[in-house]
């Protein structure tokens, strides 16, 4: 393992790696109004390039000398996604090339599997025998079914709109499901509350400092998978927080060890409705609460807020808000004209490109779209 040491990104302080580790202890949840004391994960990135090239896997453990874990577990395949060229939307954009990155390919249909694959390792080595996260639906159905695939017990916590469809798979994953009488936030806090009491493996990403880990591979591979190795935007949607900055930070390792040329500019897409972390960017007052299809995304106190605003600041990024319209239309521009059925969620990524291209020229740029989901409620 190459971790050299963990950093808190509210204070700074620096603590030695320790797989329990959760929140800085200095600086904890941070309370009502301010952040929390998110940890990140630092490497010998000297080491790491004495190990190049990566490990001949088609999975996330490709990348184990930037993993914090001390080897490859024996649980579901996540990773190695395609990246997938849209030549049709590409021209109606004005854009030189446009790659899908399809992340519906993974086992149980989301980006959401790179990060459970690493959640699961570490629970796995601690000797837990009970896993647990709050989620809209993505996360949980990745954690029950790897769960359910390694033969522990998985409690999850979902919010009172999650879907019929969802709640079936979690069923037949035989999770334990805890259904809140509110949104997702509050959800998370009856599933941290619960989770700390009876000491369950946490797979709450926005808590957990090793799980935003394996969802930087997607930056890490895509990076490795561009012609040329550059691209000039990347694309995501953004909740929490977590996913885009995670892809941020496989860009910035992958420019470190010098398989990507440059950094490509990273934009964040949330829904009108729910679109805290554009008005917290934008150093606006933030929009009154109103309500949104994209469940997924559907986080009104992001709590990796610290980490996306530093990788957009790295990008020179930007956040975007599309309504509720414009995502049913790119979602349906996805299927005609891209071949790859997007949920709703995912398909902010083509409504904020389209919203881009409105604002700026895109001729002669490449550009990436994070297709995190595949799953239709």
């Amino acid at each position: 393992m190459l971790v050299t040491h963990l950093e808190c990104l509210r204070c700074g302080n620096h603590y030695s790696m320790d797989p329990r580790a959760y929140l800085c202890p200095r600086c904890g949840t941070g309370g009502e109004r301010a952040d929390p004391g998110i940890l990140d994960v630092h490497y010998d990135y000297v080491a790491a390039r004495r190990s190049l090239p990566f490990l001949a896997r088609n999975d996330v453990f490709r990348y184990m000398p930037l993993l914090p874990v001390r080897g490859a577990a024996p649980v579901l395949p996540a990773g190695a996604t395609p990246l997938v060229p849209a030549p049709k939307l590409a021209q109606r954009l004005g854009l030189a090339a446009l790659y899908l990155k399809d992340e519906t390919r993974n086992p149980t249909r989301c980006l959401k599997d790179r990060a459970t694959a690493i959640g699961a390792t570490l629970a796995l080595e601690s000797g837990a025998t009970d896993v647990y996260c709050a989620s809209a639906g993505n996360a949980a159905i990745s954690l029950a079914g790897f769960a359910a695939h390694l033969g522990l017990r998985c409690h999850v916590f979902v919010p009172s709109y999650a879907s019929p469809t969802r709640l079936d798979w979690l069923n037949r994953f035989g999770a334990q499901t805890h259904v809140s009488s509110g949104n997702y936030d509050q959800a998370f806090a009856e599933a941290e509350q619960t989770g700390t009491e009876n000491r369950w493996y946490s797979r709450n990403c926005a808590f957990n400092p090793f799980l935003v880990e394996g969802k930087k591979t997607c930056g890490l591979e895509t990076a490795e998978q561009l012609p040329g190795a550059a691209a000039d935007l990347v694309i995501a949607p953004v909740g929490d927080g977590c996913t885009l900055a995670a892809i941020g930070k496989g860009f910035r390792e992958a420019l470190e060890l010098g398989i990507a040329r440059r950094l490509p500019r990273l934009v964040g897409v949330q829904a009108e409705g729910v679109q805290p972390m554009v008005s917290r960017y934008r150093g606006g007052v933030p929009a009154p609460d109103a309500e949104t299809a994209a469940s997924s995304i559907a986080v009104r106190r992001p709590r990796n807020a610290l980490r996306l605003l530093g990788e957009l600041r790295a990008s020179h990024g930007e956040m975007l808000a599309v309504p509720d319209a414009a995502i049913a239309a790119a979602q349906q521009r996805l299927a005609e004209d891209g071949g790859i059925v997007a949920e709703f969620t995912s398909a902010v990524t083509l409504a904020g490109l389209e919203a881009l291209a409105a604002r700026e020229s895109l001729a002669g740029k490449t550009a990436v779209l994070v297709i995190t989901g595949g799953r239709l409620d």
